[in-house]
C-alpha cells in the first residue's frame, strides 16, 4: 500500500495511507450511478412537466435548475461531506491537503474545475498511476491527495500502554475523530526525534480540542493528546482490552 508523507506546519512529515486504485474506482462508480439515477429522475419530471406545459421557456428553466446538482455534484459533496461524495464515504476515502490541515475552499473548487481534464481520456487514471501519491492533475494543481480512513491495523497494537477493560473514559467526545485523526495523534506521541515536538504537540492538541469540542483544561498537551487517544481506542471497540 502505498503512503504520502503529509508536512504539518512545524515541517513534520506524518504518514498517511494513499487511497489505493481499487477503492478509488468503486467510490466513482457509485458516485456515476448516484448521478444516473439523478438524470433519469430529472428526465422523468422533464417529460412529465412538457405534458402539462406548454411553454418551451419554462421547460427549459426546469431542465437547467434540474441539472445544476449534477454538474456541481463532485464540488458540493466535497464542500459539505469533508472531502468526501457519497462514493467515497461508502469506501471510507477521502480528499486531504498535503500540507496536513483541511483543505480550503478554493482547492476543493481548482480539484472540481480540472475535473474534465482529468476525464480526458482517463488522463487522472494515468497520472495516479505514474504519481504513485495518490494525485491526479486536480490534485497536483490544488495540492491536495486522496487518503484512506481504514486503519491499517487495531490502534491498541501500536500504542504505548494498554487500554484495560476498567479504563474510565475522560473525553466521551473523542468518537469525533476518525481512525485517520488518531492514527496522526498517535504518530505525533510516538515521533521522540523531532526537534520542535513539544511544539508539535501543542499545535495537535489544539486541532483536537477543535474537533472534540473539549478543551481538556488543566492537562499538558501530551497528557491530553494521550488521554484523548486511550478513550478513542477504549470507545471503538478497537482495544483488545486485558482483564
Amino acid at each position: 500500500m502505498e503512503h504520502i508523507g503529509i508536512e504539518t506546519a512545524q515541517n513534520v512529515v506524518v504518514h498517511q495511507e494513499v487511497a489505493n486504485l481499487g477503492d478509488r474506482i468503486v467510490a466513482y462508480i457509485l458516485d456515476t450511478l448516484v448521478l444516473v439515477v439523478w438524470i433519469f429522475i430529472c428526465v422523468f419530471l422533464v417529460v412529465a412537466s412538457a405534458v402539462a406545459w406548454e411553454n418551451p421557456v419554462a421547460i427549459g428553466f426546469f431542465m437547467v435548475v434540474a441539472l445544476l446538482p449534477y454538474m456541481f455534484y463532485h464540488l458540493i459533496c466535497e464542500i459539505t461531506m469533508d472531502g468526501q461524495s457519497i462514493g467515497k464515504r461508502a469506501k471510507k476515502i477521502k480528499v486531504a491537503s498535503v500540507d496536513g490541515g483541511q483543505p480550503r475552499l478554493g482547492q476543493y473548487l481548482l480539484r472540481w474545475v480540472l475535473r474534465p481534464i482529468d476525464g480526458f481520456y482517463y488522463l487522472g487514471l494515468v497520472v495516479v498511476l505514474i504519481n504513485g501519491k495518490g494525485q491526479r492533475l486536480g490534485d497536483l494543481a490544488a495540492g491536495t491527495t486522496v487518503v484512506s480512513l481504514k486503519p491499517r491495523m487495531r490502534l491498541q497494537d501500536t500504542l504505548m500502554t494498554e487500554v484495560k477493560a476498567e479504563h474510565v473514559v475522560r473525553f466521551p467526545e473523542a468518537v469525533r475523530l476518525n481512525d485517520a485523526q488518531a492514527s496522526m495523534i498517535k504518530e505525533v506521541l510516538n515521533n521522540t526525534q523531532v526537534k520542535d515536538r513539544w511544539t508539535l504537540m501543542e499545535e495537535m492538541a489544539t486541532k483536537v480540542r477543535t474537533v472534540i469540542g473539549n478543551p481538556g483544561e488543566g492537562m499538558k498537551a501530551m497528557d491530553f493528546l494521550r488521554a484523548v487517544l486511550q478513550d478513542y481506542v477504549y470507545l471503538t471497540g478497537q482495544q483488545g482490552a486485558k482483564p
